[in-house]
């Protein structure tokens, strides 16, 4: 009974010595909602503010990742992870490029009216 208790004790307090269960993918974007990360056929979407970022073993900052990196990641929270069907399409849907490079208004204002 003694010895239950003291393995028990120890499991306990050694809990926070474990290594934390980083998931591994590559970096499809980073964007306000969060970065996207491709891993095997399917893409999520990772809250920046909760995950802790790793990159060759060092954490990086989510500001700090450059599309096709191949990172390891955290999330406390798994339930803030969102499932992308198609990393493409969400793009395109959620952060759609403009024809001419630039936001509405903005080239008329640049250029005063002039084409």
């Amino acid at each position: 009974m003694k010895k239950l208790l003291t393995l028990g004790c120890f499991l306990y307090l050694s809990g926070g010595l474990w290594a934390q269960p980083y998931q591994s993918g590559t970096v499809y974007g980073v964007y306000p909602e969060g970065v996207l990360i491709q891993r095997g056929g399917a893409a999520y979407l990772v809250p920046q503010q909760q995950a802790t970022f790793q990159l060759g073993g060092l954490r990086v900052s989510w500001s700090d990742l450059q599309p096709g990196q191949s990172i390891n990641y955290y999330v406390p929270q798994q339930n803030r992870i969102r499932y992308v069907q198609d990393p493409y399409q969400w793009e395109r849907r959620n952060h759609p490029r403009h024809p001419h490079g630039m936001p509405p208004g903005q080239r008329k204002k640049m250029n005063r009216g002039r084409w």
